[in-house]
């Protein structure tokens, strides 16, 4: 019998601990994905990131570049390689930052791009988006082909009055609206400069980040044991405690009901 009492009361452990832990899951992948670089970055001069609301420290070659982190090159160039032999050369006095993996913000300055053909990247600045063309081209007739281009090359200058230069140096290239209207669909040599009434965004939230010494810095990563924040250890330590207590429950009214049924002696 006390077996069987074992056994249901481990039983009974793995179940509660499973749903907890299952529950903090995916906030705990969330922020284990936070601690991985978009790319790496090498540079030269005076190139320097955010680490606090108008602090700035100079990086280190080679550097990591994560998500929401700004860097801006003021004298300086860099490179930065991302996945798949993508890479984009940002000049001087250039400020950008990775809303997220996917996508890369310009706010300031000039960026030369080579992007391989599986690579997801797409370009903001201001109120416009720059992406490579879609990899499905429409073939005649009912049958779709995919294009044979070896990689996407191009250049992005955001002038100091606010217009934009978008040139292709290599494949198609589309700029779009900030509601999907496209606006210049770009073939291989061809440039196109979209005045600043069409390419400068009035939301306060961009009109902030195009300040190099910005008020909006971006919140200071995290830290904590295994790349988990305080935060979601504080969440697992509570999964165990009440994991802890549900088996203390469970056993205490187990030992209640083996007291009801022993026989009394005479």
């Amino acid at each position: 019998m006390k077996k069987g009492l074992i056994f249901k009361m481990f039983v009974y452990f793995l179940s509660v601990f499973f749903l907890l832990l299952m529950n903090e899951f995916p906030r705990m992948m969330a922020e284990a994905n936070q601690n991985i670089p978009v790319g790496q970055m090498i540079s030269r001069g005076g190139v320097k990131f955010e680490v606090n609301e108008n602090s700035w420290e100079k990086v280190e070659t080679p550097f990591p570049v994560f998500e929401g982190m700004k860097i801006r090159t003021e004298k300086g160039e860099a490179v930065l390689a991302l996945a798949e032999k993508t890479r984009i050369e940002i000049g001087s006095d250039s400020l950008f930052y990775f809303d997220q993996r996917d996508q890369f913000n310009l706010l300031q300055g000039k960026v030369n791009f080579r992007i391989q053909p599986d690579v997801q990247l797409r370009f903001k600045v201001g109120n416009l988006w720059i992406n490579k063309s879609y990899p499905l081209q429409t073939a005649k007739g009912p049958s779709v082909v995919l294009t044979k281009d070896k990689e996407f090359a191009g250049s992005i200058l955001m002038h100091s009055k606010g217009s934009v230069t978008v040139k292709s140096v290599q494949g198609p290239l589309y700029v779009t609206s900030q509601d999907g209207t496209v606006l210049a669909s770009l073939s291989t040599g061809e440039s196109i400069t979209l005045p600043s009434v069409v390419a400068s965004s009035k939301s306060p939230t961009m009109m902030a980040n195009a300040n190099p010494e910005g008020t909006e810095g971006a919140a200071p990563a995290e830290e904590g044991f295994l790349g988990l924040s305080t935060s979601t250890w504080m969440g697992i330590a509570a999964a165990v405690v009440i994991v802890g207590v549900t088996v203390g429950v469970v056993v205490w009214a187990a030992s209640r009901d083996e007291d009801h049924e022993a026989p009394v002696c005479p």
